[in-house]
């Protein structure tokens, strides 16, 4: 926390009381990725020089954050905590509000101004919170550290998947991927063939990640891959899993999108709106029907 001079109004040489009135701003602003950047880092360094067993090759992020409970904070303070943690955006956000305050200066004396601004890694919060003092604070009573209590845990990621097919609906696995809207997550939904369910495989090891998928549809059948639309005729449907050396993005969640219409260019503000996604393109691309899309989320990782 650091108090930020306002204003010093000296009123020593008047023997009566004023009222100065204040014109003030309260804002907050604040950057996920730099945040979580932040508390990668320090949990890398937690890992290397203290007895805390923290796995290698897993990334660590934040699931909450808050200060200690000895410290009275703003609420505006602790909302901006929450939604760092909560989110994954790379783009900074921000509010403004402003007020005013009066404050009365006695006769001979002066009044200094100071608003409490909070600073962390990627989040500035200048407080609705102010301290009135009748002379100027030491370099010392300037700025306090406070220390930031963080609940960290492994992310998971999604490493691939595999096929499940059968005639039974009833064979339903438990943990497939299950279609946004509610509707069907079979793949083969109204075009007949196997019954076919997508289940994802998950891992904690960066390593092993996906970075997205590629949709095959072709007339050739490939021995390395499980058709998605087995037993329905036509043209070979294959997902392809994509892992780039490069990116540090990662698949997080997936889902199955079905919609009447072409959505593709819309899919990103439908499905985890603000966050990083991927998706494919149809994937019942001319045998009719519907449109079918299969639908990722994206997150950072910090392998430690």
């Amino acid at each position: 926390h650091i108090w930020d001079l306002k204003f010093r109004y000296n009123n020593i040489k008047n023997a009566n009381s004023i009222v100065e009135r204040y014109e003030f701003t309260e804002s907050g602003s604040y950057t996920s990725q730099t945040f979580n950047e932040a508390v990668s880092s320090e949990a890398k360094k937690l890992s290397e020089t203290s007895s805390t067993q923290l796995e290698s090759g897993t990334s660590y992020g934040p699931i909450s954050a808050s200060l200690t409970s000895s410290f009275q904070t703003s609420k505006e303070v602790s909302n901006l905590l929450e939604q760092t943690t909560r989110e994954q955006k790379e783009e900074t956000n921000s509010y403004t509000r402003s007020a005013s305050r009066n404050y009365t200066v006695g006769p001979k004396s002066m009044l200094v101004l100071y608003q409490r601004v909070f600073k962390a890694p990627g989040i500035t919060v200048r407080e609705e919170v102010f301290r009135a003092e009748p002379e100027p604070l030491s370099q010392e009573e300037l700025e306090e550290e406070v220390p930031i209590n963080l609940v960290l845990a492994q992310k998971k990621f999604i490493k691939g998947f595999r096929i499940v097919y059968s005639d039974q609906p009833s064979d339903a696995p438990a943990d497939r991927i299950r279609e946004w809207f509610k509707g069907s997550d079979d793949i083969n939904d109204t075009f007949g063939g196997k019954y076919v369910w997508m289940v994802p495989e998950t891992t904690t090891d960066v390593s092993q990640a996906l970075t997205g998928f590629d949709l095959f549809i072709q007339g050739n059948n490939d021995p390395r891959y499980s058709d998605l639309a087995a037993g329905a005729g036509g043209s070979y449907r294959y997902l392809v899993p994509v892992k780039q050396s490069h990116s540090n993005m990662y698949i997080s969640e997936v889902t199955l999108v079905r919609s009447k219409e072409d959505i593709l260019s819309s899919l990103s503000d439908l499905i985890w709106n603000d966050l990083p996604t991927g998706y494919t393109n149809d994937i019942n691309k001319g045998r009719g029907g519907g449109y079918l899309y299969l639908v990722w989320k994206l997150q950072r990782a910090y392998p430690v």
